[in-house]
């Protein structure tokens, strides 16, 4: 069986026992002053959005207190990560004991693809190299209203360029998925397209768990198929009837699975994204740090 017919067949009978866990026996919080190893667990600042736009220095002091190791920023304007530099960001960052490994970012070259934007990302690589970071990713799904596999395989080629380009920057280029890659084109999904249309050396995935699991798409056939294309992944639970984002182990993910699974699959990072909120955007947070902090299956 090859590996599109392995696809089809298996991809429309994805059982929704696969995300089903127990993760509420770990839900409720803990204080991670109890906790002698500190866990390697990033934040998406988008999860703060609200916070970070009103003040940013002080939202990323809280979120050192909660005890994360690392941020992806997001927003980068203009040669500016919240309005400082990049060295001048990323002193302030390292400063507080963390570091910024990743930024989510856009380019206009979908759209325009001239010497110009091309340009543009360029010096969008420069300067997220000189803040330290190690990926850049692309944030949202460019391809988010295509009907046609051609326009698919046009954005395939133009990660490609991307990611050679990142290459040269010593960077690594990845892209986050969303919900609509799932969804078939032509009796195709723009999602495993992507995987088979880029190249190893210069294009990662980025594997947003939340999203597969509300598309009932299976990760782990992603692994099997693809193994070693995903560098970094965002980590989100989900409420199983909403689909709306809950703090960790409320929701119907399996994050136990998750986290066994591709701690050997050579995923370097991982970033909690909380977008939705029971609580105060800083609770949720902290909730989601002080779950996988207390999380035995979560080992890295």
């Amino acid at each position: 069986m090859n590996r599109r017919h392995f696809f089809k067949t298996t991809a429309a009978t994805v059982a929704a026992s696969a995300l089903v866990h127990d993760n509420m026996l770990m839900a409720s919080p803990v204080s991670t002053s109890r906790l002698t190893n500190k866990k390697k667990i990033g934040l998406q600042l988008f999860s703060l959005r609200d916070d970070m736009a009103k003040n940013p220095e002080g939202t990323l002091r809280e979120v050192a207190k909660m005890g994360y190791s690392f941020i992806e920023t997001y927003g980068y304007r203009e040669g500016n990560f919240f309005g400082k530099s990049p060295k001048e960001f990323s002193d302030f960052v390292n400063g507080l004991g963390m570091k910024m490994t990743s930024s989510h970012t856009g380019f206009n070259v979908y759209r325009e693809d001239t010497a110009a934007a091309w340009d543009t990302v360029k010096k969008n690589m420069e300067d997220t190299k000189a803040a330290g970071s190690k990926w850049i990713v692309q944030a949202g799904y460019p391809g988010a209203r295509y009907t046609k596999l051609d326009e698919v395989k046009k954005l395939a080629d133009t990660f490609n360029r991307i990611g050679e380009l990142a290459k040269s920057f010593g960077l690594k280029f990845a892209y986050h998925n969303h919900r609509e890659e799932f969804r078939a084109i032509e009796n195709q999904i723009p999602y495993q397209l992507y995987l088979e249309l880029t190249e190893k050396e210069l294009v990662a995935y980025q594997m947003d768990i939340g999203h597969v699991a509300n598309e009932m798409a299976d990760y782990r056939m992603y692994l099997a198929l693809f193994p070693g294309r995903f560098g970094c992944l965002h980590i989100r639970d989900t409420d199983v009837f909403t689909k709306i984002a809950t703090e960790m182990g409320y929701g119907h993910v399996d994050l136990k699975g998750t986290f066994e699974l591709f701690a050997n699959a050579g995923v370097e990072d991982y970033y909690v994204e909380q977008e939705e909120y029971n609580h105060t955007p800083l609770e949720s947070v902290k909730m989601c740090y002080d779950y996988l902090a207390a999380a035995e299956f979560v080992t890295w």
